[in-house]
């Protein structure tokens, strides 16, 4: 998963004995090399080796859909797996990983920023100082065709600039099998910048061809010439999912275009894997959770393919039974986005070649009943938090599952199933909230249990930093994600919202920093889910900029690598060369795409979410300090319904809040909801107001309203 880690190693210890094992997977030092790259390698156990720098930092760099995405670390450092399609590191294979660490001698450790190109793009940029000159090393992935065949090449840039009124002479150092593309000094004239740049091939998209000559490569082109190919195409996928054009806080557009970069490096082929290292493999509910990200976002292409994989992924894997519950959840998204109905009536209930290892959209349905072993006709034991119980989570997720399978029978005409799911949804409910009443009357609780059967201190919620006391706020999907498809929600999974993130807050009071909700073994600080947590809380009174805050927290104190982040977190060390505060070490992958899944989900929900009854739902989770004068948030491209996208602006100007609908008009009505707007709105320029939930509701017939408030904000 991880909710816990899927294989729970440190990499605190393999730190220790990160100089020793640079030897084990870098090349020969060339005989020009005055000292080693930066170290890049895999470490932990044998056959699942994670790879990561000196510090605990990782990243990646690579082209879309590449077979395997190449680990990014501080310093300029790279490394390249050579271990085959199915044999990454943290893959289901057993055999050690293999690969090279490419490299510059010259970083020494210095106080270092590492960021991404341009804010955003998966072109990772080290800046540090030495021997008076400003170095910065730029590393990106490029898809080349040479001879009729594709590749991803790794280029590089070393640019030396020399602020003195003296040259200076620096040489790079680097590694061995780097392919120099220029012929540049290095000598640096005063007040002049020298570029040093590279190549080296990294991917084939499993191909069974050769890798091309280094003349080959040399004659494909330069830095600036790939470096822009790049850019464009980028920019270009961007320009095709919903786009966050305008906030307050910056680095959270920059975090959500990254995100879906990222997402597409780690990606191979259909294959949605959660890490290119550490989870180089797919995992049934992470699958979901990044495909609903993608199609919440917008993200069609191939999504066939990417359906059809998904069931092969939730029908062959056993490790985590949610995967399978909430399956029907995805395609629902995906017909409310699309109006694709022919290609849902398809799968509805028809399985794939295999049978049931490929179930049909009715067949994780049906199978949800079949799992009710638990007391009282509750979900069964399972291990989808990585320990064995009678998780909350699961009920709420097969709630989410039965409910979406409910909409889809009703969208595809089968009115006998469509009672069926609405039958087994009451019934589940009626359950879910009878046994949970249960426990929280009989251990006087004042919270939502993660265990349906017991209190927090009788599992592994008994550590207040263990994140899982929040589980059903993020994975269960319920509450929030119920509400946007019309499920009828009752009972302490609604009730008890605000008073579980108040309980668990206070639990991490004078152990942890605000808005973080802990980690999971044996490192604490913080994950890459944290963001996700928050989604709960749009459905809640007092925390619903929960998500946007948690995400902020995850950009200012959690990256491991510039927007990437370790599914668990260790605390910040303040010994790191990076500049600002970044855990020392982590477990999982760096980065985590369903973490990041979940943080982008959260985010657009928050500003904007489209409701299947055509409702389109604008700000839910902006947070008060967003709504002052001269604050604007602003929205392109975003995905209502049926192939439709709108723009949507909020602009403020002393106490009067604007919001703005364009492009395409909405099925149906739109309220605006910001948290600022409860018990504080004066007058509206049209539509109707209700007080107490803050919600401004307007015909789709109207492009813009001005909110006056009471009282000023922010």
């Amino acid at each position: 998963m991880t909710l816990a880690s899927k294989r729970s190693f440190s990499a605190v210890a393999a730190l220790a004995l990160a100089a020793g094992l640079a030897g084990l997977a870098g090349p020969a030092t060339a005989a020009t090399t005055a000292a080693a790259p930066y170290n890049c390698v895999p470490n932990g156990p044998a056959g699942s080796q994670t790879v990561y720098g000196t510090f605990g930092d990782a990243s990646v760099i690579g082209w879309a859909g590449n077979s395997q995405g190449v680990v990014a670390c501080l310093g300029g450092s790279f490394w390249v797996d050579t271990s085959g399609a199915s044999g990454g590191p943290g893959s289901a294979s057993t055999a050690a990983v293999t690969g090279t660490t490419y490299g510059y001698g010259i970083y020494d450790d210095s106080p270092t920023t590492w960021v991404n190109a341009d804010g955003y793009l998966p072109a990772l940029v080290t800046t540090f100082h030495r021997d008076g000159a400003t170095i910065a090393i730029t590393n990106f992935g490029d898809q080349v065709s040479i001879g009729g065949n594709s590749f991803v090449i790794i280029y590089s840039r070393v640019s030396v600039s020399n602020p003195t009124g003296s040259a200076i002479t620096v040489d790079p150092q680097a590694s061995a099998g780097l392919i120099p593309l220029n012929s540049a000094s290095d000598t640096v004239p005063a007040h002049a910048t020298v570029n040093h740049d590279y190549a080296v091939p990294s991917d084939k998209f499993g191909g069974s061809y050769a890798y091309p000559s280094s003349a080959a490569i040399v004659a494909a082109g330069g830095f600036d010439q790939h470096f822009a190919h790049m850019r464009a195409y980028w920019n270009g996928q961007l320009a095709g999912i919903a786009q966050i054009t305008q906030l307050p806080d910056a680095s959270l557009i920059n975090a959500y275009k990254t995100g879906f970069i990222y997402t597409q490096i780690i990606r191979s082929g259909d294959e949605l894997k959660t890490g290119a290292n550490g989870y180089d493999q797919e995992f049934s509910h992470d699958v979901i959770g990044i495909l609903a990200n993608l199609f919440t976002q917008g993200y069609t292409a191939n999504a066939h393919g990417l359906l059809v994989r998904a069931r092969s992924v939730i029908g062959s894997q056993t490790q985590y039974d949610d995967g399978v519950w909430t399956y029907p959840w995805v395609w629902a998204i995906y017909l409310l986005k699309t109006g694709d109905l022919s290609f849902v009536k398809a799968n509805f209930d028809t399985e794939g070649a295999t049978g049931k290892t490929e179930p049909s959209i009715e067949d994780t349905a049906h199978l949800i009943a079949t799992d009710r072993t638990g007391p009282g006709g509750i979900m069964e034991e399972t291990n989808d938090i990585d320990a064995n119980g009678y998780w909350t989570i699961d009920n709420y997720e097969a709630l989410m599952g039965l409910w979406a399978y409910h909409w889809l029978a009703q969208q595809v005409g089968n009115s006998t199933e469509a009672s069926w799911a609405a039958s087994q949804y009451s019934s589940l409910l009626a359950a879910t909230t009878k046994t949970l009443d249960a426990t929280i009357s009989a251990n006087h609780l004042n919270y939502l249990p993660c265990s349906m059967t017991e209190p927090n201190t009788a599992n592994r919620c008994a550590n207040a930093e263990d994140a899982n006391w929040a589980a059903p706020f993020l994975f269960g999907r319920w509450a929030w994600d119920g509400q946007l498809f019309g499920a009828p929600l009752s009972g302490p999974g609604i009730s008890l919202i605000d008073a579980t993130y108040s309980y668990g807050f206070a639990r991490l009071a004078g152990k942890l920093p605000a808005n973080t909700f802990g980690g999971y073994p044996t490192q604490y600080y913080s994950t890459a889910y944290n963001a996700g947590y928050g989604e709960w809380g749009l459905a809640s009174n007092d925390y619903r900029d929960q998500g946007i805050l948690s995400y902020q927290f995850m950009i200012a104190s959690g990256q491991s690598g510039p927007y990437s982040w370790w599914e668990s977190q260790q605390f910040p060390n303040p010994g790191s060369p990076w500049t600002g505060t970044h855990p020392e070490a982590g477990n999982g992958a760096s980065p985590h795409a369903w973490g990041m899944a979940n943080a982008n989900m959260v985010l657009l929900d928050s500003l904007a979410a489209q409701e299947s009854d055509g409702s389109l739902i604008v700000g839910r989770g902006v947070p008060d300090s967003w709504v002052s004068s001269g604050q604007v948030i602003s929205l392109a491209n975003f995905p209502t319904t049926d192939g439709r996208h709108s723009g949507i602006s909020i602009r403020t100007s002393g106490q009067a809040v604007t919001l703005t609908v364009s492009d395409d008009q909405p099925a149906g009505a739109v309220l605006f909801q910001l948290p600022a707007f409860v018990g504080n709105i004066a007058s509206t320029s049209a539509g109707t107001v209700n007080e107490k939930t803050g919600t401004v509701t307007v015909p789709a017939t109207v492009h813009s309203v001005t909110v006056h408030l009471t009282r000023a904000v922010g």
